[in-house]
Order: C-alpha cells, then sequence, then structure tokens
C-alpha cells in the first residue's frame, strides 16, 4: 500500500490510483445527470486536496477556495460562483497564503463508495465539507476575496444562512 501525499488516501498505488479514482468521478458526472449537479465542489475538494497539482498559483487556489466558500457560505448562489470567476480573469493581485498540512478526513474514495445518486450527494457534501472545514485558516482569504468580488459589481450578496437570500442595499 501506498499513502497519497495529497489527500493521504491509502492505495495500492497512492497518488497514481487516487488520480484514476477521480478521473472515474468526473466520468460519472459527465455520464449521468443525476450525479452532475455535484461536480464543481467534488472538483473544488480534490483540488485543495491535492494542490500541488491543482493549487499551483494563488489564482487557482482562490478559484477551488473560493468554489467551497460560495457552496457553503453563499449556498451555491450561482451568481456569487460568477463574481468569482469574473474577478479571477487576467492577473489578479493575489499571493498565495501557506496551505495546512492537513487536508480533511474524507476522501473521494468515501464518495465513490456511494452506490445511487442521493447518497453520491450525501458523500460529496461530507468530503468538501471536511476539505473547507481543514482550510479554516484560510476562510478569511477566501471571504475577504469573495467580499470584494461582490462588492465589484452592483447588488452585492451576503452569505445565506438557513436557505434565505438577503440582498445588501
Amino acid at each position: 500500500m501506498a499513502t497519497c501525499p495529497g489527500c493521504g488516501l491509502e492505495t495500492p498505488g497512492g497518488e497514481a490510483t487516487c488520480q484514476t479514482l477521480f478521473h472515474e468521478l468526473t466520468a460519472r458526472d459527465a455520464g449521468d445527470y443525476r450525479y452532475a449537479r455535484f461536480h464543481r465542489i467534488a472538483v473544488d475538494a480534490y483540488s485543495l486536496q491535492h494542490p500541488e497539482q491543482y493549487c499551483i498559483s494563488a489564482k487557482s487556489l482562490m478559484a477551488h477556495l473560493g468554489g467551497l466558500c460560495c457552496a457553503f457560505e453563499f449556498d451555491g448562489e450561482s451568481e456569487v460562483y460568477h463574481a468569482l470567476l469574473r474577478s479571477l480573469n487576467g492577473a489578479p493581485a493575489l499571493e498565495k497564503p501557506a496551505l495546512p498540512a492537513f487536508r480533511g478526513h474524507v476522501t473521494i474514495a468515501d464518495v465513490l463508495r456511494a452506490a445511487e445518486p442521493e447518497s453520491h450527494g450525501h458523500e460529496v457534501r461530507r468530503w468538501a465539507r471536511s476539505v473547507w472545514e481543514a482550510h479554516s485558516s484560510l476562510h478569511p482569504f477566501a471571504r475577504g476575496w469573495l467580499a470584494k468580488a461582490l462588492a465589484d459589481r452592483q447588488g452585492p450578496v451576503r452569505p445565506r444562512h438557513g436557505g434565505r437570500k438577503e440582498a445588501i442595499k
């Protein structure tokens, strides 16, 4: 057995097997619309657990960290994701912070054990939540960037709690 240096998953092939599992997950997402709606946060979770490959720059780190911030603090509001993506166009002035050594206790293997779409969705959200919490030291970095991205457009949206939308006046 070998350990994936990104997420800590113990597999026969280590990092290579972990990457193969990611390809299986994305193929499942692409092949069945019932799984596809969880694709964005799954990619963000995997990328943050494997930053040596997917978060090389501050910009790519913010894309994935900001994606999870959108998912959990803005209930996946599409206009917030769009503001995040627009804010990352070009060469934004971002400095990459130090990354946590521990990147979450849930891995892609937990997600792939889910046999049907409902349990898959539950496991993807549990995985993404685990990764988001493991990156708690970077929450101010993500929140600050998103606040700026939202302020740069008209009618910013506040974080949603309890399923309520609140437009900032």
